[in-house]
This record gives structure tokens, C-alpha cells and sequence, in this order.
């Protein structure tokens, strides 16, 4: 049986070992997104720590997508220097990392956001602080092509994998989530309408960095919420994400923290342990699981 501490590889990258530091909000970024100095630093002493490879911050693809102060961004050429530094001197301790591309979607607010929050629907739910403007089609292609866009930033400079933020009640799960989502076009509706922005943002990210380079999603594979995503649900998404691209899936919740609230030991240690293994039966990447 393999070792956390065993070294291992995902679609070409070499990793010393299985440990993964998940993404956090670290709150380092500027005012725009652009890195500083701090950040730098912290991922420069993660990489000394040894661990197998960092996740970054959740990175916003488009302004309107900020959701906290000190977020980071890829929405701009204009952080190339800034953001080459931050993956050469995580490179220069031996260690990897992954930038994590997400929206916030209607978890945002018309401050972070600098306009009306967007959403799949214009639905009025506790985890948003307002009721959202639903998207367009147009615009659902155009966060698409951000999404697309903010790959090729990344890879372009020196990023080592790219992972897409498909949990925690973001954009993403807002899309697949029937809490959330009440379309009634091609976006919405039936699963597979539901899940059609992320094998359709999985398609043209896969597009945009070629075949060759480690592709990741944090995904909420079930809600915790009655009349959300279930898991049956989530893994055939899963499936298909696979079939558009994904190299790897790391397990985490979807809307709703149920799996948090028991007073079960093992699920307040590993809460999202059982749906990773239900998940790693289910498909032939490597299955992360956080918590």
C-alpha cells in the first residue's frame, strides 16, 4: 500500500511525496490581486516544510469574481512579474505549486465585486449576501473564456498544475447545485444541464494548456443541504469532468456544512473521507481528500 511520504507522479509532474497543502485565503494580495512580498514568503516556507505540492489561494479569473480583501488575482498580464517571482521562489526551495482558479459568484458582494454579483439564478439564499443578477448566456461564455485566459496566464508563468475551485458554494457549485441553479435553458434543469459549465470550463481550460500539463478540481461532489446535489450526482459529474480533462479530484463539500456538524470522531477529523472513497471507486485519477 502506498505511503503519504511515498513519491508519486499526476500527468507528468514529479512530486516528492502525497501531502498536499490545500488552498487558503491568505489575504497577502494588493488591493488589485497582485502579490506581495508576504505571499512570496509563505510559499517560500511551505515549500522549505517539504510538503509534495502547494494549492494557492483561491484565485479570482475576473474581477466581478473577488470575494475577500487580500484575494489573489489572474485576471491581468499586468501580475506576470509578480506572480513569475512567487513560482520561481517556490521552485528554488524544490517544492510545486498549483494556482486554484475560481468566481465567487453570488457568495460575493457589490463591494468586493465593484458591481451586482452574478449567479446562475437570481435567487435569494442565506450563504449570499445579496440577491444576485442571473447571467446571460453571453455572459456564461465569457466567465468560460476567463476561466480559459487565466489557465494560460498561469501555466505561461511557471505555475506547475492548475486546479479549478468547483466547491464551497462558489460559481461552480452554484451551477450544479439545484439550491442554486432554477435555469430552465441549457445551463440548468436536468444534471446534466447542471454540470454542463464545468465540463464545458474543464473542455477549454484542457484546450488552452495542452494535454501535458497536471489539471486538478476541488470539487463538492454532494451538498449538505436537503434538495441539493447528491452524491450519485456528483460522481457521475465527476466521471464526466474526467472524460473532458481532469487529471486529478480532491474531495470537499459542496453547499452546506452538514458534514461538519456530528458529533462522530471520524467525521469531524476526516469529514468528506467516506464520499472520497465512494469517489476513487468510481474513477482511475488520484482522489485528494481535504479536512
Amino acid at each position: 500500500m502506498a505511503s503519504l511520504f511515498d513519491q508519486t507522479e499526476i500527468n507528468g509532474m514529479e512530486l516528492q511525496n502525497r501531502l498536499v497543502r490545500s488552498a487558503t485565503w491568505e489575504g497577502m494580495c494588493d488591493d488589485e490581486g497582485c502579490p506581495t512580498g508576504k505571499l512570496v514568503t509563505c510559499y517560500k516556507e511551505l515549500a522549505r516544510g517539504g510538503v509534495g505540492l502547494i494549492i494557492s489561494g483561491y484565485t479570482f479569473v475576473r474581477p466581478d469574481g473577488k470575494q475577500l480583501p487580500g484575494k489573489m488575482g489572474i485576471h491581468t498580464d499586468d501580475f506576470a512579474s509578480k506572480m513569475k517571482a512567487l513560482t520561481e521562489a517556490v521552485h528554488g526551495e524544490g517544492g510545486k505549486i498549483c494556482i486554484q482558479l475560481v468566481h465567487a459568484g453570488g457568495q460575493t458582494d457589490s463591494v468586493s465585486a465593484g458591481k451586482k454579483p452574478v449567479a446562475p439564478s437570481a435567487v435569494e439564499v442565506e450563504q449570499f449576501p445579496e440577491i444576485p443578477r442571473e447571467l446571460s448566456k453571453e455572459d456564461i461564455q465569457e466567465l468560460v473564456s476567463a476561466f480559459s485566459s487565466a489557465a494560460s496566464r498561469a501555466k505561461a508563468w511557471g505555475f506547475d498544475a492548475i486546479q479549478l475551485h468547483g466547491a464551497h458554494g462558489y460559481l461552480m457549485s452554484q451551477f450544479i447545485s439545484p439550491l442554486f441553479n432554477q435555469r430552465t435553458d441549457r445551463w440548468g434543469g436536468s444534471p446534466e444541464n447542471r454540470r454542463r459549465f464545468h465540463t464545458e470550463v474543464v473542455r477549454r481550460v484542457r484546450q488552452a494548456i495542452g494535454p501535458g500539463f497536471p489539471f486538478f478540481i476541488k470539487f463538492g461532489v454532494m451538498d449538505d443541504r436537503e434538495g441539493g446535489l447528491s452524491l450519485e450526482e456528483g460522481v457521475e459529474a465527476a466521471q464526466q469532468m474526467l472524460e473532458a480533462g481532469i487529471d486529478a479530484i480532491e474531495i470537499s463539500a459542496g453547499v452546506g456544512q452538514a458534514a461538519y456538524s456530528t458529533r462522530d470522531s471520524d467525521v469531524v477529523t476526516t469529514p468528506f473521507r467516506k464520499r472520497a472513497a465512494t469517489v476513487k471507486r468510481s474513477v482511475t485519477v488520484p482522489v485528494a481528500l481535504v479536512g
